[in-house]
This record gives C-alpha cells, sequence and structure tokens, in this order.
C-alpha cells in the first residue's frame, strides 16, 4: 500500500515549498494547521503547536504546498543560513488509496536551509579553495552518442554507424539493442510504395519525417497523427495551387509578388513540419506562424474567420497585392481570372480549416502532469526523460570525482537511510541500479510490456528511486560519510537527479493502463485505503474504515480474516459488489487494533482460500 511522502523543501527568507509524492487533496494539503515551523533564529520555535495560525497561507499545487505569510513584512520572515524544519501533519493525497500522513504527535518532518548567511558562504569560499575547478571534459552517459573513435555520425566515426544513421533516415526506423525483424520489415513496407511498371517493380521512397521512432518505438500518434496528415494533404494541394496564382493587378511589383508568394510558402511548410515533429509539436511556433499567416492568434476568443476576402496576415496582403479579391474585383474579365480567384480561396479554405482543427487539438499538446496523453507520442518523452536520468547519474559521478569520491570509494560509502523501510546501500550501488533502469530495464518494459507495464511496474520503481535519491540529500549516518559528500556541488546534482526523477515520474503518471483482472480463480490482488467520514473540525473519525478489498472469485457467501500472528481486526460489517469487490467495516477502537502489518485471508464456503500479505498496515 502506497504511502503519502515528502520528497523535497525549498525555504527562502519569505517562502517554503514542500513537495509530496503523490498528488494532495487541496482541502487538507490548504489547511495551515496541518504545518509547523520550527526555526528557533528565525523566531519559530513554538512545537509542536503550529506558530501559522491564520497569519500564513497554504496554497497548494499538485504535488507542491507553497507557504508564505499573508501580509510579509518589511523584512525577511527567515534570516539567510538559517534551517528551517517543517512538520507536516494529516495532509492526504486526491487518491484514497494511498495512505495519509498520520496526526500529531506523529506527522512527518523535513527540513531546508535559507540560502546565504556568512556560515553558508565560508563554507563554500573554502569548498573552492579545498576541491579542484570543474575544467575536465564532461563525459556524457553511455546512453547518448559518444565522442572520438567510438563516436557520432560526425568527425571521425566508424563507416558503420554512418551506414546505420543512413538507414534510419531513410526508413524513419532506429533499430533498438536486440532488433526484431517484424519491426524492421514495418518500417520498409511504410517507407517504400512498390508499383508495377511495364512488369517491373518500380519503389518510391515515401518520406516520413513524422514517423521517425525511439528507441521505444515510439512516434507520433492519436490527435497529433491524425492533425498531420490532414496538414500534410492540406499542403501539398495548397502548394501546387500557390504556384500557380498570377497577379490580376497589372501594377503589382513582379519582385514583391514573388517575394509574398516565398514568404506564406515557408509559412505554410513550417506549419505543417511543426505538426510532424517528434515529441509533440511547439505550441509557440504553430501560433506564431498561423498568426502571420492568417493574421489571427489561435488562442484568441475571436471566432476564425473563414472569409477570403477578409482574412489578414501573409495571405491577406498577397490577395490584395496581387488583385485576387472576389467581391467588386474590376481585374476579374475572365474565366482564367476567375480561376486564379478560386484557386486562392481553395488555399485559404484550406488553411483556415487546419488553423479549425489545430484550436480543437490545441489542448493535446499542453505538457502538464495529470493530462492523459496518447501513448505513442508519450513515448518519445518518456524515452529522452530515460536519457536525461542517465546524464545525471553520470553528472553525479562527475561531482563525486571532483571532491575525491572515486569509484572505489562510492563502491565502499554506505548510506543508512532515515526512512528505515529503505536498506541501507553502498552509493555506487544506488547509481549504478538508476541508470541500469533507466538504460535497460525501463525501455525494455515499455517496448514489451506496453502501457500495462507503464503504471504498474515501471511507476511504482521510478518511485521508489525518487525517494532512495530524497533520503541520500540527509542520511543517518551524514558525519560518517566523507567531507566531500556534503558539498553544494554534490548537493546541487542529487537535487537534479531527484528532480530529473519527478519528471520521469509525472510523464509515466500520464499513460493509462491498469492491470486486467483475472476471475477465473479466488485471489486478492489488492486493497484500497478507507474513505473515512470527518468530524467538524475536518479530522479523521479513528474508529472505524470502510476498506475495499480487490481480487477475483468473491461471492457473497465470502469471509475475510485480517490479522497479525496471532492478533486480528474485528470485521462489523461486510457488503458485497461484485466477484471482484467486497467492503468491509473495521472496527478500529483502542486497545481493538494492534498496530503493524496484516496480512488479508478470503475463504470461500467450499474451503477455497487465498491470502495477501503485507496488505493492510494500522499505525498508532
Amino acid at each position: 500500500m502506497a504511502t503519502l511522502r515528502l520528497t523535497g523543501c525549498r525555504v527562502e527568507t519569505n517562502s517554503i515549498a514542500i513537495s509530496f509524492s503523490e498528488k494532495v487533496d487541496p482541502s487538507t494539503a490548504g489547511t495551515i494547521g496541518n504545518y509547523a515551523i520550527f526555526a528557533p533564529n528565525s523566531g519559530f520555535s513554538q512545537t509542536p503547536a503550529p506558530p501559522l495560525s491564520a497569519a500564513w497561507n497554504a496554497s497548494p499545487d499538485d504535488y507542491t504546498v507553497y507557504l508564505s505569510p499573508k501580509s510579509p513584512p518589511s523584512n525577511d520572515t527567515f534570516r539567510p543560513g538559517d534551517w528551517v524544519v517543517i512538520t507536516v501533519s494529516n495532509v492526504a493525497a486526491q487518491d484514497s488509496g494511498i495512505t495519509p500522513i498520520p496526526a500529531p504527535p506523529h506527522g512527518e518532518q523535513i527540513s531546508g536551509q535559507v540560502p546565504g548567511g556568512a556560515a553558508r558562504a565560508t563554507r563554500d569560499a573554502e569548498d573552492l579553495f579545498t576541491y579542484p575547478q570543474l575544467t575536465e571534459e564532461y563525459r556524457p552517459s553511455p546512453m547518448g552518442p559518444q565522442g572520438g573513435a567510438g563516436g557520432g555520425v560526425s568527425g571521425g566515426g566508424s563507416l558503420g554507424q554512418v551506414a546505420l544513421q543512413a538507414v534510419s533516415d531513410v526508413l524513419g526506423w532506429r533499430p533498438s539493442a536486440d532488433p526484431k525483424p517484424k519491426e524492421f520489415l514495418g518500417a520498409l513496407t511504410q517507407s517504400f510504395n512498390l508499383t508495377e511498371v511495364r512488369g517491373q517493380v518500380k519503389s518510391t521512397w515515401v518520406q516520413r519525417s513524422y514517423a521517425v521512432q525511439t528507441d521505444l518505438g515510439g512516434r507520433i500518434s492519436g490527435a497529433q497523427a491524425s492533425l498531420y496528415t490532414r496538414a500534410k494533404d492540406a499542403l501539398d494541394q495548397s502548394l501546387s495551387l500557390l504556384d500557380g496564382l498570377y497577379p490580376l493587378d497589372p501594377d503589382a511589383d513582379p519582385e514583391y509578388v514573388k517575394a509574398l508568394r516565398e514568404m506564406a510558402r515557408s509559412q505554410m511548410v513550417e506549419i505543417v513540419k511543426e505538426f510532424g515533429t517528434v515529441g509533440l509539436p511547439s505550441i509557440l511556433r504553430v501560433d506564431t506562424y498561423f498568426k502571420i499567416l492568417l493574421g489571427q492568434h489561435p488562442s484568441s476568443q475571436q471566432p476564425v474567420q473563414f472569409d477570403p476576402d477578409k482574412i489578414a496576415g501573409t495571405l491577406g496582403e498577397l490577395r490584395d497585392t496581387y488583385g485576387i479579391y472576389f467581391r467588386g474585383n474590376t481585374f476579374n474579365n475572365s474565366v482564367a481570372d476567375e480561376e486564379d480567384i478560386t484557386n486562392f480561396r481553395v488555399i485559404s479554405d484550406y488553411m483556415t480549416s487546419l488553423r479549425q482543427s489545430w484550436i480543437a487539438n490545441r489542448d493535446f499538446f499542453i505538457v502538464s502532469p495529470g493530462r492523459i496523453a496518447f501513448f505513442g507520442t508519450q513515448l518519445v518523452l518518456i524515452g529522452r526523460q530515460f536519457g536525461a536520468v542517465g546524464d545525471t547519474v553520470n553528472e553525479v559521478r562527475f561531482a563525486l570525482d571532483s571532491v575525491f569520491i572515486g569509484r572505489n570509494e562510492r563502491q565502499s560509502l554506505l548510506l543508512k537511510f532515515r526512512d528505515h523501510e529503505l536498506p541501507a546501500m553502498f552509493l555506487e550501488d544506488m547509481l549504478v541500479e538508476i541508470e541500469s533502469f533507466v538504460t535497460d530495464e525501463g525501455p525494455r518494459l515499455l517496448r514489451d510490456g506496453g502501457k500495462i507495464s507503464v503504471k504498474n511496474n515501471i511507476l511504482p520503481v521510478v518511485r521508489n528511486y525518487q525517494h532512495l535519491v530524497q533520503q541520500a540529500h540527509d542520511p543517518e549516518n551524514k558525519h560518517k560519510v566523507p567531507d566531500g559528500f556534503r558539498t553544494a556541488r554534490v548537493r546541487r546534482t542529487l537535487d537534479d537527479l531527484q528532480d530529473q526523477l519527478r519528471d520521469l515520474v509525472q510523464l509515466i503518471e500520464q499513460v493509462e493502463g491498469e492491470l486486467p483482472q483475472v476471475t477465473d480463480k479466488l485471489q486478492v490482488t489488492s486493497l484500497k485505503p478507507p474513505s473515512r467520514s470527518k468530524t467538524s473540525s475536518g479530522r479523521y473519525h479513528s474508529k472505524k474504515a470502510i476498506v475495499s478489498i480487490l481480487g477475483g472469485g468473491f461471492n457473497p457467501q465470502s469471509t475475510f480474516t485480517l490479522r497479525r500472528g496471532l492478533d486480528s481486526l474485528l470485521v462489523s460489517k461486510t457488503e458485497f459488489y461484485s466477484d471482484q469487490r467486497i467492503d468491509v467495516t473495521l472496527d478500529l477502537k483502542a486497545g481493538s487494533a494492534v498496530p503493524g502489518w496484516y496480512e488479508v485471508e478470503v475463504k470461500n464456503a467450499t474451503d477455497e482460500s487465498a491470502v495477501l500479505s503485507h496488505a493492510f498496515e494500522v499505525k498508532p
């Protein structure tokens, strides 16, 4: 069962930002009484009673809560260099299946230091003179292209690498470490059209920049693929018509006419090219080109102007200069002139319709946590983020090397974490494990397991790594680690690694995919934590808890036992929903529930039974 955790804290002179491992519930995260500050040098010393009260705000934003004074004083609230300890309690996640942070006196603590101060400046100056400056050439991650003799396509790369790059460019396909013949055959079939001409087979290359894949097999899909396909057809038709336009106005400057035509061509090509960008198009770039081409910003609230005689921008200027408007046109004297005007109207209709389609699909291209994304496109972003995490692991090693913590010392440097659920680990083992996952195991799971593997395998692993790196910032045995490990440069790289893992979590969360339930046999797969009623003060009742038991093969006669050794929880009520879900009401009165982890056993009338170990935790 997942638990809501604190993953980071950033303290400024007049604000605090606290990061959580899950999306927080705004009603509990926004309650200022759930936070207590201990910073004696700045006058915050009342513990455990929260000193914030009505003088402070708490603003929750998905994974982060921002604490700030309602009326900032003239001087700073916290002194530079001061350590600030924040105790968080009673904060719950949006997902009711996540265990909330407990109530006082337990809660959970996290700390941060206000930037600046004489002590910090002195320590950073000592670090600067103690350790060498970073002048060595940076060593990139093994995931990326390597320089020198092992290097990329240019600058002395081997002939085999040059050929591989050329094949990848032509086929829009990048072979994986274990290429499959079906993948290559599919890319080959999609990249060439075969036609029979006089008894011979002629192959024609189909240029498809939009189909370029990542190592994970990602490509544009969904709304982007639909929009690009339509835009490509519209562009092919429009460019041929644009080339055939001629000015009806005899006073039109030939040089200006040519310049306008080339400007319109370039803008239409760039819009369609951006639609085909692997890894989502740039909204700013598409909006800008549509505004230049049609004179109207796609994000404006005004309706789309479809009348070719009234559109502005480059097409409007081209229409006026050419004299190819429809109403009241004194230059329109023949059928050929009428066709010239018609061709411009067709171009205008293509572009305005394409702009309308872009407005309708624009929200799909906004990168934001919580938005459901198309799997093919998201694979591209996840693949890039895997590479970013791998590079950052190497940055951590590089920083450690610069403070004289080499490979051998990293292999013997044991970190003991404050979260005792995490086993102690050697520093290099932690880095190797993270790097191995993002370079090998994670991509392989995505390729072979698809969407199901994302949330049910990859997501919990990356969350654990994120928590692991966060705990490594301030290990329990920090006074026994080398001095170089506590320097600002090492801590910054660990901060960066934690942030990169957080971004990876957010990208993975946008992919939908749950394990299908198996109902042909009796089994318990998981428990959904309780949705409990609240008191008038906003706190949860502690005597009753309703837990949803999920699995398969249940029936109305099924009985459930939640036990911990010889101790068991009292089930006061059972409610049958389906063969996959039964809700049980637990009695958690004082003295009747022993704290600790419980297993769940379900039995049917036929004496068939199933057990889920380590399924439910009762906290004091």
